[in-house]
């Protein structure tokens, strides 16, 4: 018996046992509703384990055996519909409403497949049996209204919505829907006198008040919806909603401090959930995006919204990514500090904090700051690049070499990122010795981008540092003075450039021009200035610089052999 029992609770508990292509059944499985009862059975629960394609095999071989049984087509249909074919779908929800159209959620699977096809007007037909057969059950009602208006029946969309105005569960619904119905179908008068009528009928109704209010608004009846919101205000004062729709009305009409009043009473009531508030300043943020600067009204609600609201990361990051776009960074900083720990997740905050960073060239802590950015989005780019860069100054190589080449690897990089990375790399990869993978990068930013300048001085003059292809690191340099002639860092290296190949009295010029334009000059282009004055006689003239220079520091470790024996080497 203990034999028996075991065996029997195996193969009940594991179903359909495949060897090859045979099927084992249940010794129970004698008949053909057994053997139907047995497949379905299987069928739900690898569906329930997850196993959609194996449970779709189930469920065809019950249509085989029984093709009358609407259960299996619904479940096809719902297994199908989950794996998104709707086509297939509906083929097999139509099966199963046709052979059970008693049965509710056939006919729901069936309108649901339909929808996402796109053909509501064949929806209509299923609802109209539903609410026979449930008459009792609104949705299906609604649902009907909802097709109607999707298929732009609109007339008959307006009758079943003045049939169903007569349900008391129905009635209010009904009112708001057909002055929807009216504005689609350009009627808005006729959707006013249903909401008038209803208004009147019930005059305590505040919600539709404010429909009605707006409707003016939208119809061009100024005075009236004035009139509307006025008894809005004598009936709830306090109603941040009434201040908000009036707000609205303000705005639209041109009135913007009228329209900043009443939407700062709204931001000011306590009752208000902050993100309705912040889908307020949103939404006005969208519509001046074609601008180049906010409407100071808006600017003024972004301000109150942060004075009533500050601590919500959400209303935060919003004011925080306010002052930056007014590059009004000091203040933006601590709040994008802050965000970092309480809202890590949000991108933005982190490459604004990031950017502010790079421009005040704090790269001890845009180097932490990024690394922390990188372990919460490990899959964007930019963040390595800020790393990379932060690296760099910080004279650790090889983990800008390391971070920047990861940061490379990720797919549809912005071209401007992209660009910074070869122009960024190249530069770890000089400062490290491997000049000849730093030039390839060089090469490879001047393939995509032939006249970016920053990239054409630094590699003309790394050229000119390594005295190799001095012709072309002049052609280089001079495109950077064709493009900014005053630019006395690219002077500088034109200068440079001219001295290495030997030509003294032509590198006078514009290392002298270097010095009219820079008031505060490095000692690198002062200890220029020295080499250059020397090789053109002026040996008192250039220890003089020399001397400046040193006490500047940035110079190269000859300075002092310079400046003591009044001597220079003579480039190679």
């Amino acid at each position: 018996m203990k034999i028996k029992y075991l065996l029997f609770g195996l193969i009940v508990f594991t179903g359909v046992r495949a060897v090859g292509q045979v099927e084992v059944l249940p010794d129970t499985a004698s008949s053909s509703q057994a053997r139907y009862t047995f497949l379905f059975s299987e069928g739900l629960r690898t569906k329930m384990l997850g196993n959609p394609d194996e449970a779709i095999s189930f469920f065809q071989k019950c249509i085989e055996l029984d093709p009358e049984k609407g259960a299996a087509y619904y479940e096809l249909g719902s297994l199908h519909a989950l794996k998104g074919d709707f086509a297939g779908a509906t083929g097999y929800a139509r099966n199963a409403w046709k052979r059970d159209n008693r049965n509710k959620y056939y006919g729901q699977l069936l309108i649901e497949c339909l929808a996402r096809l796109g053909k509501p007007e064949e929806c209509i037909p299923v609802y109209r049996i539903l609410q026979e057969n449930f008459p009792d059950e609104d949705e299906y009602k609604t649902g009907e209204i909802e097709v109607l208006i999707q298929a732009k029946r609109y007339k008959e969309a307006i009758g079943k919505l003045k049939t169903y105005g007569k349900s008391e569960s129905l009635s209010r619904w009904s009112v708001f829907r057909q002055r929807d119905v009216y504005e689609m179908n350009d009627q808005l008068k006729k959707g006013i006198k249903v909401v008038e009528k209803w208004t009147r009928e019930h005059p305590d109704d505040i919600e539709l008040m404010g429909v009605l209010a707006e409707s003016y608004g939208v119809n061009g009846q100024k005075e009236r919806a004035l009139k509307q919101y006025q008894l809005l205000k004598d009936k709830d004062p306090d109603n941040p909603t009434i201040s908000f729709s009036l707000g609205h009305f303000y705005y639209q009409w041109g009135e913007k401090d009228k329209a900043l009043d009443e939407f700062i009473k709204g931001f000011r009531s306590p009752d208000v959930n902050p993100a309705i508030k912040l889908e307020i300043v949103q939404q006005f943020i969208r519509d001046q995006q074609a601008q180049q600067k906010l409407d100071e009204h808006v600017i003024r609600l972004i301000e109150i919204l942060y004075e009533t609201d500050k601590g919500q990361p959400d209303v935060d990051a919003l004011y925080a990514n306010y002052l930056y776009s007014e590059g009004r960074n000091a203040e933006a900083e601590p709040i994008y500090s802050r965000l970092i720990l309480s809202n890590p997740g949000n991108f933005i905050v982190w490459q604004n904090l990031l950017f502010i960073l790079n421009e005040r060239q704090d790269f001890e802590r845009m180097y932490r700051v990024s690394d922390e950015a990188i372990k919460n989005f490990p899959a964007q780019g930019l963040f390595y690049l800020f790393k990379g860069i932060a690296a760099t100054a910080g004279k650790n190589y090889p983990d800008a070499v390391a971070a920047l080449n990861k940061g490379m690897t990720f797919p549809g990089q912005n071209p401007e990122i992209l660009k910074q990375f070869y122009i960024s790399l190249g530069e770890a990869l000089y400062r490290m010795g491997n000049t000849a993978e730093a030039f390839r990068n060089f090469d490879l930013l001047l393939g995509l981008e032939p006249d970016n300048v920053l990239v054409l001085n630094n590699y003309s003059y790394y050229l000119s540092l390594e005295n190799r292809e001095l012709d072309k690191a002049l052609e280089m340099i001079e495109k950077c003075i064709a493009a900014e002639k005053d630019n006395p860092t690219y002077l500088d290296t034109y200068a440079w450039v001219l001295f290495k190949k030997a030509e003294y009295k032509k590198a006078m010029e514009p290392i002298r021009k270097v010095m009219e334009l820079d008031r505060d000059p490095s000692g690198e282009v002062l200890e220029h200035y020295g080499d250059i004055l020397f090789m053109n006689g002026m040996e008192a003239e250039a220890r003089e610089q020399w001397i400046k220079a040193r006490e500047k520091g940035e110079t190269t470790a000859e300075i002092g052999m310079k400046i003591e024996r009044g001597m220079l080497k003579k480039p190679v």
